[in-house]
């Protein structure tokens, strides 16, 4: 239950009240009755105001236990110093020019209210407080203020801000010491009161173990500050209601020790400062949520319901679990990112300065936005993308920087580079969803660049790419990169091909040239054949054409058959053009320069004629 005590009500108690005033006409001496207007007894009010008082006997100190417990005290424009122990039955209220000072001892109150520019500081000792610790408006001159350097404050119900007339900015400052709330942390404003309550924390421990809430059309906005120590919340809800309600972390550690919902229709911001999910946590709302690194513990769970994408500037360390629905995580820093672990939904990587590390295993189900810095990985430290799972092309400044990895049968292009080079490597064709394709660029030669098949001249000796398979025997038609001809080591496309090493030898493969092979100038080389090898693939130089240029626009050829049907003869063709012969369900049949096939031993059925890079096929039927 909310129990802050409104301000209007603080006022009425103060004004209408009788108390026994304190003059200070003989010393500073809280427990001596000539300080007093009339003696004070158990359960009376006292009144501490600054009009009353004389010289140096102008601040009564309370060093010695309190002889007497008053029901309410008023601080009223005047300073008191608590060094010993100190018990107000109903309430304590530091209101304009007054002040409090607690050095030592103990002090027990239902309800402490610092209001219209009061003062309430604690440096050693203990305060507790039963309903409601309240910091409301301000002066002219100064908000109202709690600070605390040091000590123990335990609040067994509220810590409440609020501001109802004029616009303030009442604060909680911690620097210290520890603060307890059992109860919620609530921050209510109403017309015409405006500004923001401020939760400050410097340093020191501060636990909420009830909600976090800013209302729901509140004029004054809720602030959290956290620069050094630690603030855990430990209640349901953390709830930023207001476009203009903020947690802004630029130190220390926010802990989400709890199963709880995080409602942000504002901006939830730390830079630099680390957030701990050691429970379960949900991410809801509209609002901001940047983060300089997270981290969710071991058996903790993090879900990000809302919004579409939420930001991480250092780290993302995943020891529990995320479940992303279908969200984005954006890397954003200008410092190095760590992402140690994580199943994600969408990656956006923008970080113009050291880029990504990957630690450990991460995947990505959604989209692969690469905008801005690298990301780097290694055999152990691996980028997996998830069957449906795509990606931008990368460019220059950002790729992926060493392996990764691509599950599923669709058709990809590896955006991978190294060491200042940006060499894609395409793969299609594939039938069988559980194939599992690792790609790596490397910008050197292969070890071996001699053992080579018949129909090769050479392959490069200035890059090569490593592709392994798991999952399945599926093959793959591979498309290699350059955004550079020249410094591909390339001079022309007469020839090229993509080579593949078997084991043993280069193989090079009848292939496609798309783009320019010449000059500073992209172009790709796509193979017309699967690769039937999965080791390292390169480019290759071949012999007799086995490098195909591009025949689109061709004019289709002539059939003709032998009396018996046994073989079939292509004419009109160029010598050393690849045709292929599919059946029915896609199998190659022949794949040749030869233009005289047989044809005996096909069985009946239906088959098609191609030239390889031509525009044009046939249908045949035996």
């Amino acid at each position: 239950m909310r129990l802050t005590l409104t301000l209007s009500t603080v006022l009425l108690i103060a004004t209408t009240a009788s108390a026994q005033d304190w003059t200070g006409a003989l010393n500073s001496d809280w427990n001596n009755p000539g300080n007093w207007s009339d003696w004070p007894l158990d359960g009376e009010n006292i009144t501490i105001d600054s009009a009353n008082y004389t010289g140096v006997m102008a601040d009564p100190s309370i060093n010695a236990t309190s002889v007497f417990t008053p029901d309410r005290l008023f601080v009223e424009d005047g300073h008191l110093t608590i060094a010993a122990g100190l018990s107000v039955a109903d309430r304590f209220v530091v209101e304009g020019e007054g002040e409090v000072e607690q050095t030592n001892g103990a002090l027990t109150t239902d309800r402490l209210i610092v209001g219209l520019g009061g003062l309430f500081s604690i440096a050693n000792g203990s305060l507790s407080v039963t309903s409601v610790l309240a910091v409301a408006d301000g002066s002219l001159t100064r908000p109202s203020t709690f600070s605390q350097v040091g000590g123990t404050v335990t609040i067994l119900g509220e810590l409440g801000f609020e501001c109802e007339v004029g616009d303030h900015r009442p604060n909680y400052r911690i620097t210290g010491g520890t603060l307890t709330v059992n109860g919620d942390a609530l921050w209510t404003g109403e017309s015409p009161g405006s500004g923001s309550g401020r939760l400050l924390v410097e340093d020191g421990t501060v636990v909420v173990r009830g909600d976090i809430v800013g209302d729901a059309g509140s004029t004054m906005d809720l602030y959290i500050g956290l620069s050094g120590g630690t603030l855990t919340t430990q209640g349901g809800m953390v709830e930023l209601a207001n476009g203009t309600d903020s947690i802004r972390i630029t130190g220390g550690a926010l802990h989400f020790d709890a199963n709880l919902e995080i409602r942000n229709e504002g901006v939830l911001w730390s830079d630099p400062g680390d957030v701990y999910i050691d429970q379960q946590a949900e991410l809801r709302g509209s609002g901001t949520y940047r983060f300089h690194s997270v981290t969710i513990s071991s058996g903790a769970n993090l879900q990000h319901t809302d919004p579409q994408e939420i930001l991480v500037a250092a780290a993302w360390i995943d020891l529990g679990s995320f479940d992303p629905d279908g969200n984005t995580v954006a890397f954003i820093g200008q410092g190095p990112s760590i992402v140690s672990g994580g199943n994600f939904h969408g990656m956006r990587v923008a970080t113009p300065s050291s880029g990504v590390q990957v630690v450990g295993t991460c995947t990505v189900a959604g989209p692969l936005s690469l905008e801005q810095g690298l990301v780097h990985t290694q055999s152990n430290d691996l980028l997996v993308l998830l069957e449906g799972a795509t990606s931008t092309p990368g460019s220059i400044t950002s790729h992926v920087n060493g392996p990764m990895r691509k599950i599923g049968g669709e058709a990809f292009v590896f955006p991978v580079g190294k060491n200042g080079s940006w060499r894609r490597l395409g793969i299609q064709d594939i039938n069988d969803a559980d194939t599992e394709f690792t790609a790596e660029y490397f910008p050197q030669p292969y070890g071996n660049t001699v053992s080579l098949s018949a129909d090769l001249v050479s392959v490069s000796s200035v890059e090569h790419w490593t592709l392994t398979r798991t999952g399945s025997t599926d093959d793959a038609r591979v498309q290699l990169f350059w955004e550079d001809a020249s410094a591909s080591g390339l001079a022309g496309c007469s020839g090229i091909a993509v080579a593949y090493w078997d084991g043993s030898l280069w193989q090079g493969l009848p292939s496609s040239v798309q783009g320019s092979c010449t000059g500073s100038v992209a172009g790709s080389v796509e193979g017309d054949a699967p690769v039937e090898a999965y080791v390292a693939v390169t480019i290759g130089q071949g012999t007799n054409g086995i490098g195909v240029e591009e025949v689109t626009g061709m004019a289709p050829p002539r059939l003709a058959f032998d009396g018996g049907a046994a073989w079939m003869r292509i004419e009109g063709l160029t010598t050393g053009t690849w045709v292929e012969v599919r059946d029915a369900s896609g199998r190659s049949m022949a794949r040749t320069q030869e233009h005289t096939l047989p044809t005996g031993s096909w069985s009946p059925g239906a088959y098609v004629l191609s030239a390889l890079g031509s525009s044009w096929s046939f249908l045949l039927v035996r």
